[in-house]
């Protein structure tokens, strides 16, 4: 029979061979348990470091995902208000180029002028050119007749920004349609003699509100600096 834990503490006073062996293998197991422990630990630090690295780098990314979309909007937004400045200074640019006026013939001579004429009243100036001279929109503004018209021939009428209504006739060439939207300078026929007509020549009416009224047109062209002839 085994002795007890009292038992083995007696055999340690007869016999001291006996408690000697005993006590190297409690102490062999109290370190082996104490090594398993200490593993057991380390791999739970070790596990918990890991967990911590991972959860830190896991938010690191989300800190510079979150970042880069900020950015991106910021980056964006700068853009589109760029972009929206370019497009109002453009449109004012338009807007101001639109309102210029330029002459609608750049040469030629002025041959007849506004008033009686024949016992009729001549409502426009002419203003002799070679044929195939061009001819200019005199603004911005819009093409309300681009057809061939008895007396007149070729005929245009241009309504322009501030409601006033220019006639061109007897061209030899209409470059333009009704509808068209033209610019100052923009080409928009030729000097021809076509119609009632007795020579190569611009017949120029203006119609400050639009219908048929026409007024002297010198005074007026002189106003706006684009007087003709």
């Amino acid at each position: 029979m085994l002795p007890t834990t009292a038992a083995a503490a007696l055999v340690v006073t007869a016999t001291g061979a006996t408690v000697a062996e005993s006590s190297a293998a409690l102490t062999f197991e109290v370190s082996g348990q104490q090594t398993a422990l200490a593993r057991t630990e380390q791999a739970a630090d070790d596990a918990t470091t890991s967990d911590l690295a991972s959860r830190r780098q896991a938010s690191a990314m989300q800190t510079a995902a979150l970042q880069g979309r900020v950015e991106a909007k910021q980056r964006a937004a700068r853009s589109a208000a760029r972009k929206a400045a370019a497009e109002a200074a453009a449109r004012a640019k338009a807007e101001r180029e639109g309102k210029r006026w330029v002459r609608a013939i750049k040469t030629g001579t002025l041959t007849s002028g506004f008033g009686p004429r024949w016992g009729k009243t001549h409502d426009g100036l002419d203003v002799g050119a070679p044929t195939g001279t061009p001819l200019y929109a005199m603004s911005r503004g819009t093409v309300i007749l681009s057809d061939n018209v008895f007396s007149f021939g070729n005929k245009i009428e241009i309504r322009y920004w501030d409601g006033t209504v220019s006639w061109y006739g007897h061209l030899s060439r209409r470059d333009v349609q009704t509808g068209d939207t033209v610019m100052p300078g923009d080409q928009v026929g030729l000097v021809g003699n076509t119609g009632h007509s007795f020579g190569s020549h611009l017949h120029i009416e203006i119609h400050p509100t639009g219908g048929d009224n026409p007024i002297n047109p010198a005074p007026w062209l002189r106003k706006h600096g684009i007087m003709v002839g």
